[in-house]
């Protein structure tokens, strides 16, 4: 599992929960599509978040951290900020396991 940047401590789980969070080994694969730059294929970033980590091939993961208040720990989510090619041609998870989860 790739750990967050520096600056935002990294950290997390195992390449398997990782993977298990996405609901697939393969990569790249995003279900929340950002922009994308008009090339030929597109290049584009994701926007979907994971409490667990980024995917190992990530280059750029970055780690949020939301405080929880009193007497409640910390919350982190992570997020891969990478650009790449055809980043959002598949989906991560299934469109119908997606559409129930919202």
């Amino acid at each position: 599992m790739h750990a967050g940047t520096e600056e935002e401590g990294g950290g997390g789980e195992a390449v398997a929960a990782v993977d298990a969070a996405a609901g697939t080994s393969s990569w790249p694969c995003c279900n929340k599509c950002g922009f994308c730059y008009l090339s030929d294929p597109p290049q584009c970033q994701c926007l979907d978040f994971s409490t667990v980590g980024c995917h190992p091939e990530c280059k750029q993961c970055i780690r949020y951290t939301a405080d929880g208040g009193v007497d409640i720990p910390p919350v982190h989510a992570y997020r891969c900020a990478d650009i790449l090619f055809n980043f959002c041609e598949r989906r991560c998870t299934p469109a119908a396991v997606a559409a129930s989860t919202k």
